[in-house]
C-alpha cells in the first residue's frame, strides 16, 4: 500500500466515522463457527436454566423400576454420567435418540440409521469402507469433487482433497483396490447427467464437495440428476452424501427433498446437522445398500476395525469366517421401534440424551423439519437482501442457486484497501473483535471482544474471508445482526490497521489510560453469581429425597458463602452516572465506543 500519510489519514477517519455509533445489536449466540447450536441459549443464566430442564426432562424420561416394574426413582445424570454404557437406561437413551432423529428428518420406515463412534470423518470412512466392493470391478465409482493435487482442488486445501484422498489411498494400498474405478467431478459439488455417470459405468455415488467448507449446495438439477440415475438401476445404483449442512438446510422445496431423503443414503456428524454433542456419527441406508454392504462384509476391500462394522457375525462362535448381518448391527429399525446391535461401550450416555433433549427443543422453536429447510432458505434470502443494500462485502459463491442454506461465504471488498498483506492484517483483526480478543490500538488502548461470532473463518484456499453457519436454527434478525457486527468489526479493525501504518511511516500516537477499572469489579460479581446460580441449580435438579441432612447443611453453607461474596462484589460495583456522550473524536483521534443499547449486554 502507498504509505502516503494524507491518503492514510483520509481512510482512518473514514473507517471512524463508519463505526462512530459503536457496536450494532448483539447476536443472540455467538457460535457461528462451529455448526448449529441446538442449546442456542444468549448468556450463561439461560444456560444454566437451560441445564435445570434438561435434568429434569432427564429425571422424568429415565426411571428406575423394580422387579415388578414399579417407579423407585429417577437415574439422575450424575449417575449416569459416571455408569456403564449397557443396560438401563443406556439402551432406553441410544433408541430415544435414534427414534427422534428417525422421525424428524423424515427418513422412510423402509431406510435404517446407524450410530458409531468419531465423526463425521468417520461416517465416511465407514461408508468407504463398507459400500466399495472388491470384488465386483465393474463398480466404478463418482466422487463429485475434483481429483486430489490437481489444479482444480489446489485451491481447496487439505480439507477440501481429504475426501478423494481416502478414496485414492484406499484403492492404492488394498490388494483389491484399482484407482482407474475413481471418477472425480471437474467442478466441486457438480453432479453429472444419468447418462454421462452410466457410460462411466458409475455404480456408486460420494457427494461430499458442497456447503460445509466452500459454502455452496447443489442446484436443483443437480439433484434432479442424481435421482434420474439412482430410478435408472435402483437395485444397484447407490448415493451417500455428506449432510452435515443439509439436513434442515435443503432449499429445493418439499417433494424434491423428500425424495432424496427417502433414495440416498447421508453420513454426518449430528452435532452440526442438528446440534448436540460431538464424537459420534450417524447414517441413513436405504434397504439396496443393506444389501450391498452385507454383501461386501463378507469380503471387505481393506480391514474394517471392529468400533467401525456394521455388519456383525451370525455366529459368535465364528467371527472371523463366519457370515455377518446388518440386522445385528448398530443399526436403528423404524419397522420395529428397536436397536438391532449394540454400539461398542465408549460412547456417552449423556452425550445421546442430550441430542434428544435438544432435537425436541428445536422442533419446538423452529417447526418440523420443512419448517427449519424455509427458515433456511430465509435466511439465506436476507443475506442477498442485505448485501445489495452496501458495498463492502459480497458473496464468494458467484452462483446464487449453488449458494448454501447452512453456510455462507463472504469476502470483502473494500475499494480503500488494495494490498493483500493489508486486507489480511483487517481480516484477522476483525474475528478478533468479533471474538473474545478484542483490538489493541497502537497507543495501547484496547477494544474489548464484543463477542458476537467466534470462529468464523474461512477454510484456507476458499475465495472467501468470513464463513458462518446461517442454517434454520438461526433466528432472522440473528443473521442480520452478524452481518452488521461483520461491518462494523471491518472499519474498526480497518481504523486500528490505519493507525498502526501511521506509527510505521513515523508519526506516534498519544497513550491513554486502559479502560475503566471498575470492569474488574463486574467480573468478581459475574463470578460469584455464578457460584450461586450453580449452587441453586444442582440442588434444584437432584431429588430431595436423597439428600441427607448433612449434605442439605453443607450446600447451605456453602449458599450463604456464595451469597455473601456476591452481596460484598455487588456492593463493590458502583456504576458511575449516565453521562451524554458526543460523537466527537477524543483526544488521541479515536472515536469514543458508545455504551451498549437498551436490552443488550455489556
Amino acid at each position: 500500500m502507498n504509505a502516503d500519510v494524507d491518503k492514510l489519514q483520509q481512510i482512518l477517519t473514514l473507517a471512524k466515522l463508519a463505526s462512530r455509533d459503536g457496536p450494532p445489536r448483539r447476536t443472540s449466540n455467538p457460535f457461528f463457527g462451529v455448526g448449529p447450536i441446538t442449546d442456542a441459549v444468549s448468556d450463561e443464566v439461560q444456560a444454566r436454566r437451560q441445564r435445570i430442564d434438561f435434568e429434569h426432562w432427564f429425571e422424568e424420561t429415565y426411571r428406575k423400576r423394580d422387579d415388578k416394574g414399579r417407579d423407585i426413582g429417577p437415574y439422575t445424570v450424575a449417575e449416569v454420567a459416571r455408569s456403564m454404557h449397557r443396560g438401563m437406561p443406556a439402551d432406553a437413551i441410544i433408541l430415544d435418540m435414534m427414534r427422534s432423529i428417525h422421525r424428524y428428518f423424515g427418513f422412510p420406515r423402509s431406510n435404517r440409521l446407524a450410530v458409531g463412534l468419531g465423526g463425521g470423518h468417520a461416517g465416511f470412512t465407514v461408508a468407504a469402507l463398507h459400500f466399495i466392493s472388491a470384488t465386483e470391478q465393474d463398480q466404478h465409482i463418482f466422487i463429485d469433487t475434483p481429483m486430489p493435487e490437481s489444479d482444480e482442488s489446489n485451491g481447496g486445501g487439505f480439507f477440501r482433497q481429504s475426501w478423494g484422498t481416502q478414496l485414492l489411498e484406499l484403492m492404492l494400498f488394498s490388494k483389491s483396490g484399482d484407482e482407474d474405478r475413481l471418477h472425480f467431478a471437474d467442478k466441486e459439488g457438480n453432479i453429472p447427467t444419468p447418462a454421462q455417470l452410466s457410460a462411466r459405468g458409475v455404480k456408486l455415488v460420494f457427494g461430499v464437495g458442497h456447503e460445509t467448507t466452500g459454502a455452496t449446495t447443489y442446484s436443483k438439477s443437480d439433484i434432479q440428476n442424481l435421482l434420474a440415475w439412482l430410478d435408472f438401476d435402483s437395485a444397484n445404483h447407490h448415493a451417500i452424501l455428506d449432510a452435515t449442512s443439509l439436513l434442515g438446510a435443503m432449499p429445493w422445496g418439499p417433494e424434491l427433498s423428500q425424495k432424496l431423503i427417502t433414495k440416498c443414503c447421508f453420513f454426518m456428524p449430528l452435532q452440526k446437522a442438528i446440534g448436540g454433542v460431538s464424537g459420534y456419527y450417524v447414517m441413513s441406508l436405504t434397504p439396496q445398500a443393506l444389501t450391498l454392504i452385507e454383501r461386501n462384509s463378507a469380503l471387505p476391500i481393506a480391514p474394517i476395525p471392529r468400533q467401525l462394522k456394521l455388519a456383525a457375525p451370525v455366529n459368535q462362535k465364528r467371527p472371523l469366517s463366519g457370515r455377518r448381518s446388518v440386522h445385528l448391527g448398530p443399526l436403528y429399525d423404524p419397522h420395529d421401534d428397536k436397536m438391532l446391535g449394540g454400539v461398542i461401550n465408549t460412547f456417552s450416555n449423556l452425550a445421546f440424551a442430550e441430542t434428544t433433549f435438544g432435537l425436541q427443543d428445536m422442533a419446538k422453536r423452529c417447526g418440523p423439519v420443512a419448517a427449519l429447510n424455509h427458515r433456511s432458505v430465509a435466511n439465506r434470502a436476507a443475506i442477498d437482501a442485505w448485501l445489495e443494500n452496501q458495498n463492502l462485502f459480497e458473496h464468494a459463491v458467484s452462483d446464487p442457486e449453488r449458494r448454501g442454506a447452512a453456510v455462507t461465504l463472504l469476502k470483502a471488498n473494500d475499494s480503500d484497501i488494495r494490498d493483500k498483506p493489508i486486507h489480511d492484517r483487517i481480516v484477522a483483526r476483525t474475528k478478533h473483535l468479533l471474538g473474545v480478543e478484542g483490538l489493541t490500538h497502537p497507543d495501547g488502548f484496547h477494544e474489548a471482544g464484543l463477542d458476537v461470532a467466534r470462529y468464523i473463518n474461512a477454510f484456507p484456499g476458499t475465495p472467501g474471508d468470513f464463513r458462518a453457519w446461517i442454517g434454520g436454527i438461526r433466528d432472522q434478525a440473528d443473521v442480520t445482526a452478524l452481518l452488521e457486527n461483520l461491518s462494523y468489526g471491518w472499519h474498526r479493525a480497518k481504523a486500528v490497521v490505519m493507525q498502526e501504518e501511521l506509527m510505521a511511516a513515523g508519526l506516534a500516537p498519544q497513550f491513554r489510560k486502559s479502560p475503566d477499572a471498575k470492569l474488574q469489579s463486574f467480573s468478581v460479581a459475574r463470578n460469584a453469581a455464578e457460584d450461586v446460580a450453580a449452587i441453586l441449580a444442582g440442588l434444584d435438579s437432584i431429588s430431595q429425597p436423597t439428600l441427607q441432612k448433612s449434605a442439605i447443611a453443607r450446600h447451605r453453607k456453602a449458599l450463604l458463602k456464595a451469597a455473601d461474596s456476591l452481596a460484598k462484589a455487588l456492593k463493590a460495583t458502583k456504576p458511575a452516572p449516565a453521562v451524554r456522550r458526543s460523537r466527537s473524536e477524543s483526544p488521541s483521534g479515536t472515536p469514543k465506543i458508545r455504551r451498549p443499547r437498551s436490552g443488550t449486554r455489556p
